[in-house]
């Protein structure tokens, strides 16, 4: 009885769903060509099976991913961790330029009318757009010098974020089945970010706009579609008109700086604190918005509420650092001012990778948990030196100096050598760290020896990047640590 139920229940479901699904068969997947690597075929074999599982159009797929290789450069690309980490300073003013800047204005007079509109409609700026765009494309002037199917296939191949970049494939796919873009226009960045917005396959799906209405979207080509699809993608994530993005404020002296922990506080509860607005004082309606403390480069450096756009334009690119230039731009589009108004302590000068990975090891044994030791800077071990500095009566600002390390290597009983006497380089010496210096990217200009202001500004850089202290002269110690920087 039991099984004739079951049976007349599966037919009537088979009824139920039409006729295509009476005797349904999945697809064969498609087939292909050794590339040479067996590894990667069978990677490729499997996955293309797993896709046409989940409803991908075989044909599509073989016309993706044939006649493909792994990419060396993208593997070397995924896995190269950078050695330094940029002060905020040089990061902020490495960005905020006035060639992008006179760029970004060129732009906006050429395509003012579409700007105005998309910012009309989806409530963004035309500032905050042009930021993003200029910051992840330069306008559309960086090149795209990868194929989105190739770089996506060696990173799922890879396998270190496989499920991710698969995942990443599969939209791709379904962006060809579709007809929103064509195989030739899937120019992407070696890791397989599309066109001059740099979305991802899966963002585009859910967030590219056909401005125009021509039928595709075109955010390789198409200075519309562009704006819309950045002006799109943070209307979707949250971002409120008309409210702010940040404020650079002033700190009484007296200050808790622990208060820069992140936690959202009303305008007028800062206020009640002591904190002052550079250049005039909230309105009335400001002072309901909610904003935290930021204090991008310590005590000692400029401090900013950040409202809730600020945290938005995070939801773009999971830094800081990326927000804090795209509204600088921004301001300044509008005609204020690039900078802030408080200088950067370069003086103090900031931590290299290695540093802050012996760092988070010595907070981790001291109690104060910064997380896994990677030798980068995050929330995590902002917390935990936070946590360090106030148990040790310090202004509790959350920011890594040279100084902090070495109180903190102190607490752990590790020895601290004291400062070598620097000497100054010969013109050989000169040269060698002229040429080390622009390989690692510093631009320290003809290497012939001698010391002009573009080598010492290049060796300044390089200085406070590495934590030394910051003289830009050529020395023994600088060239040592160009030598080990350099591999």
């Amino acid at each position: 009885m039991a099984r004739a139920l079951i049976l007349a229940a599966t037919i009537a479901l088979a009824v139920a769903c039409g006729p295509s699904m009476v005797g349904a068969q999945t697809p064969e997947p498609p087939t292909f060509t050794s590339s040479g690597n067996a590894d990667f075929d069978a990677w490729r074999d499997d996955f293309t099976r797993r896709a046409v599982r989940q409803g991908r159009d075989p044909a599509v797929l073989g016309r993706l991913l044939s006649g493909l290789t792994p990419d060396g450069r993208v593997i070397e690309l995924d896995q190269r961790q950078p050695e330094f980490v940029s002060p905020v300073w040089d990061y902020v003013n490495n960005r905020v330029t006035d060639r992008r800047l006179n760029d970004g204005r060129t732009l906006r007079n050429a395509i003012q009318p579409t700007l105005d509109a998309v910012s009309n409609r989806y409530g963004v700026p035309s500032g905050i757009i042009l930021g993003i765009w200029g910051l992840e494309s330069n306008y559309g002037e960086a090149a795209l010098n990868w194929d989105a199917q190739a770089a996506l296939a060696t990173l799922a191949y890879e396998g270190r974020r496989r499920a991710q970049f698969e995942t990443y494939l599969l939209a791709l796919t379904e962006m060809v089945e579709r007809g929103l873009a064509d195989q030739q226009q899937l120019r992407s960045s070696w890791a397989g970010a599309l066109g001059q917005p740099q979305f991802m396959p899966d963002v585009y799906l859910t967030t590219a706009v056909d401005w125009d209405n021509d039928g595709h979207r075109d955010i390789w080509t198409n200075r519309g579609d562009v704006a819309a699809s950045i002006a799109n993608y943070l209307a979707d994530r949250g971002w409120r008109r008309g409210e702010p993005v940040f404020d650079e404020v002033r700190l009484p002296s007296n200050f808790d700086y622990a208060l820069a922990d992140g936690t959202m506080r009303g305008v007028n509860e800062w206020e009640q604190l002591g904190v002052q607005r550079i250049g005039g004082n909230w309105a009335t309606s400001e002072r309901v918005l909610q904003a935290q403390l930021f204090l991008p480069a310590g005590a000692q450096g400029p401090a900013l509420l950040l409202h809730h756009n600020f945290g938005v334009i995070r939801r773009y690119n999971n830094s800081d650092r990326y927000a804090l230039v795209v509204a600088l731009l921004a301001r300044s589009f509008d005609g204020g001012s690039q900078r802030l108004e408080t200088p950067w302590p370069t003086q103090i000068g900031s931590l290299n990778r290695e540093q802050v990975l012996e760092l988070q090891t010595l907070l981790n044994g001291l109690g104060f948990d910064s997380g896994t030791p990677d030798g980068l800077f995050g929330s995590g071990t902002r917390r935990a030196v936070r946590g360090f500095q106030s148990a040790n009566n310090l202004p509790a600002d959350g920011f890594p100096t040279a100084d902090l390390l070495n109180e903190v290597r102190a607490r752990s009983g590790v020895a601290v050598e004291p400062a070598r006497t620097p000497r100054g380089l010969q013109r050989n010496g000169i040269r060698e760290l002229q040429r080390l210096l622009n390989r690692l990217g510093y631009n320290a200009g003809s290497a012939d020896g001698r010391i002009g202001e573009r080598t010492r500004e290049a060796i300044r850089s390089f200085e406070r990047a590495r934590g030394l202290p910051v003289r830009g002269r050529a020395t023994d110690v600088v060239l040592e640590a160009a030598r080990a920087a350099a591999g």
